[in-house]
């Protein structure tokens, strides 16, 4: 339960933070508090996405969830977005995980 806490809770805040709010808003604009997340372009959205994917084992899954968080803070403007989609994510993963005993996923 602790490991599917952290899972949940603590790794989607932790990502999020530095895939969004900084890495891919830095590939865009070095200065980049000064950027708005709607101002952001595909090149940046790109390379955070891939490497964001390459992090996770199952890498093509994780480029389209990469994708998908970036596009959330992108059109909402906000990152609890994509830290909330980020967190129901694990929490489902997590929770059929526990319940099949498919452990190679975590």
């Amino acid at each position: 339960m602790v490991r599917l806490a952290g899972a949940a809770l603590v790794v989607p805040v932790m990502e999020e933070l530095f895939w969004r709010s900084f890495l891919m808003r830095w590939v865009q604009l070095p200065r980049f508090l000064e950027l708005r997340p709607a101002m952001v372009g595909f090149k940046a959205l790109a390379v955070s996405a891939v490497l964001f994917g390459i992090e996770h084992d199952l890498w093509l899954a994780g480029i389209v969830a990469g994708v998908a968080y970036s596009l959330l803070y992108i059109r909402s403007g906000k990152l609890w977005a994509p830290t909330l989609a980020h967190g129901v994510t694990n929490g489902l993963l997590g929770g059929w995980i526990i319940s099949t005993g498919n452990w190679t996923y975590w």
